[in-house]
């Protein structure tokens, strides 16, 4: 072979060499780096500590408000586990909310007012009927075949679901996979190394990843799979711009309320 081709392979051989020792492949595999960016206080590249981010200002029922007009919390849950309500509605300008409710019931508050209706023909048997007859607080209304309540003076709500969708997160531990923008807001997203926290209890995770405000520290997704023995039990989440829905039935339950001497209003 010609002296000069021989010298031009070499050169060749020489950067291909060169270059595979300088290529990332050549080092250990690894899992995806934790992203640079903006985390939260409570969270980290390689954390995200719940509690810490609770005791913050920010929470899903106001926070939200500051990037749409309104907005929807939308919940699933395996059957065996629902939650008495799931779903919810914020207006960000005047504060209302709507909560989907078992039996296809729906709750409306804004400050201390408070309207309830439920569907007759959605009661899953007649106990539930006789219940909702017996007490004075309810109003069935024929010409919708509903119950419902109103009270303007509601005071200290009751406990709602609303900022306890994600309390399942806190028993496993979350890595930092990427960045990315949610309808909008900035958001890191995290998935599930497979590892609990201190909760033991916990079922083991099948799959996982969250997406965390980046700067608010609000879950604004999550999607987890848990083995629950002898089958899986997946549950999403997902807080989004939505319209406020149609509540006329708030009307008819304050017009029913005040018509009924056994309720105050």
């Amino acid at each position: 072979m010609d002296r000069r081709y021989l010298v031009v392979a070499f050169v060749v051989l020489a950067v291909v060499v060169a270059a595979i020792a300088l290529s990332p492949l050549s080092s250990p595999a690894s899992g995806p780096s934790a992203p640079d960016g903006t985390y939260p206080a409570g969270a980290g590249p390689d954390h995200i500590d719940f509690s810490a981010l609770e005791s913050d200002d920010a929470n899903v029922s106001h926070t939200p408000r500051e990037y749409w007009d309104s907005y929807a919390i939308v919940y699933t849950a395996p059957p065996e586990r629902p939650l008495v309500e799931g779903d919810y509605y914020i207006d960000a300008t005047t504060g209302e909310s709507i909560a989907e409710r078992r039996y296809n019931a729906t709750v409306y508050r804004n400050g201390t007012t408070y309207a309830f209706r439920q569907p007759a023909d959605s009661l899953p048997n007649e106990r539930q009927r006789e219940e909702f007859e017996a007490d004075d607080a309810f109003v069935y209304d024929e010409s919708s075949n509903a119950y419902y309540r109103y009270d303007p003076h509601y005071g200290q709500l009751a406990p709602t679901n609303i900022g306890r969708h994600t309390d399942i997160l806190d028993a496993y531990t979350w890595e930092a996979v990427g960045t990315a923008t949610h309808h909008g807001v900035p958001v890191t997203t995290y998935r599930a190394t497979g590892e609990r926290t201190n909760d033991t209890r916990a079922p083991p995770v099948i799959n996982g990843t969250l997406r965390l405000g980046s700067e608010d520290g609000i879950v604004y997704t999550y999607d987890l799979t848990v083995d629950a023995g002898e089958r899986t039990d997946t549950y999403t989440y997902e807080v989004r711009p939505a319209p406020f829905p149609e509540h006329d039935w708030v009307d008819t339950a304050r017009t029913l309320a005040a018509g009924n001497t056994s309720t105050e209003g």
